[in-house]
């Protein structure tokens, strides 16, 4: 974790993801005002989705043909570039609220495959014995910034306006780009990826499905990460407005309160494995069956509860077991996949997280509407109990394994 290679990776990614959730919160209080339709504002987070969805279809056959670095510095150049239209655009022509759309969506775009080439980046960058303490600290700090850009974003754009916080973007997105330039790997892994050439797309594009398929462990993973990123949508920061509003019946400061805590209790887990990491290593099993038991538990204690201070206490723990055992997959699935794979597997996974995210936003958001958020949140806990199952299986085979 010493490296400078991968210092730049993670303070590039670090700018790059501080400036993407100050730009998506300009880009809502912008259409908003313009608008001042909740339906306008709603179409942001769905087209950021959309937009990551597609790219990260394609993202295999872009990580076959292409440098991690280079693929990870011109998509952020582009981002840059983007950014600057966009900000010149709300300055000089404020009512063109479709072509802030099709920027977002570019933007996202060019986003979408950032993330696989990260996770794929890493095992190259660390050593095998520190991947686990290494993906700890680089949840850390996601969740740091997280809860940061999130509290902050909402105050700088009431003091600057939506057009000083994309100017703000635009700085970090040029520090992420530079950073993203000095990043320096050796060549040997990437020379026959970048002299290789598909032969076949439809293969390329295929092949992270075919390795998660083939591998009984990655399937089992890629189960529960299907089945856990329909049903956390419930904790996404618009259902948690309707649950506060209508369940707690608080004011909008409980709503950042709560979502605060719950980035408090990613980055305690974080901070622990990063910590703990040779112990949780030789308890990863057990940590995995246990987190998901609780997750299940609090997303039920949390939907039937109408106590802000109890919201609070769950919400912390819900973030605690949920981050613990977050980590230990994605260093399950580092660990079982070849470096070749690697950036496939990604690149599948993002596009299956993606896609089902964005779905199940979108229904979560209709069944509130016409069931209550109550029982958006129990129907949650079930498809959460559902994924106690892989988990169990997928726990005994970690143990196995050590």
């Amino acid at each position: 974790m010493k490296s400078k290679a991968f210092r730049y990776l993670w303070m590039g990614q670090a700018f790059a993801n501080l400036g993407d959730i100050l730009y998506v919160t300009a880009l809502i209080a912008a259409i908003y005002t313009r608008t001042g339709s909740p339906l306008y504002m709603a179409f942001v987070p769905f087209i950021v989705t959309l937009a990551k969805f597609i790219s990260s279809v394609i993202a295999p056959i872009l990580m076959e043909r292409c440098q991690l670095k280079a693929l990870l510095f011109y998509s952020q150049g582009a981002k840059t570039f983007l950014l600057l239209v966009m900000f010149i655009l709300l300055v000089m022509n404020p009512q063109q609220t479709v072509f802030l759309f099709i920027l977002a969506f570019f933007i996202s775009f060019l986003d979408g495959w950032a993330l696989p080439a990260q996770n794929a980046m890493v095992p190259l960058l660390v050593k095998r014995e520190e991947l686990l303490g290494t993906n700890g600290f680089l949840s850390t700090v996601d969740h740091t910034i997280g809860i940061g850009g999130w509290s902050i974003g909402g105050l700088l754009t009431a003091l600057i306006a939506p057009s000083g916080t994309l100017a703000a973007v635009f700085c970090l997105y040029v520090l992420s780009t530079l950073f993203m330039f000095r990043i320096n790997i050796e060549p040997g892994y990437h020379k026959e990826n970048v002299e290789a050439r598909a032969k076949n797309y439809i293969k390329s594009m295929s092949d992270g499905w075919s390795t998660i398929w083939r591998d009984p462990a990655l399937r089992t993973i890629h189960t529960l990460y299907w089945i856990e990123s329909a049903a956390s949508v419930v904790w996404i920061a618009a259902i948690m407005y309707v649950f506060v509003k209508e369940q707690l019946k608080t004011g909008e400061q409980w709503w950042g309160l709560i979502n605060g805590a719950f980035f408090a209790g990613l980055i305690l887990a974080s901070f622990l494995v990063m910590k703990q990491h040779k112990r949780i290593a030789e308890n990863r099993g057990p940590i995995l069956l246990i987190g998901s038991i609780f997750i299940a538990v609090l997303t039920f204690l949390f939907g039937i509860n109408e106590l802000p201070i109890l919201a609070l206490i769950y919400s912390v723990l819900y973030g605690l077991f949920d981050q613990a055992k977050a980590v230990i997959l994605q260093t399950a699935v580092q660990s079982m996949t070849s470096p070749e794979k690697l950036p496939k597997v990604y690149a599948a996974q993002n596009a299956l997280v993606t896609i089902t995210f964005g779905t199940a936003s979108l229904l979560v958001g209709w069944f509130v509407q016409h069931f209550g958020v109550e029982n958006a949140f129990l129907a949650s806990s079930l498809l959460l109990a559902a994924a106690i199952v892989p988990s169990a299986v997928l726990a005994k085979k970690i143990k196995n394994q050590t």
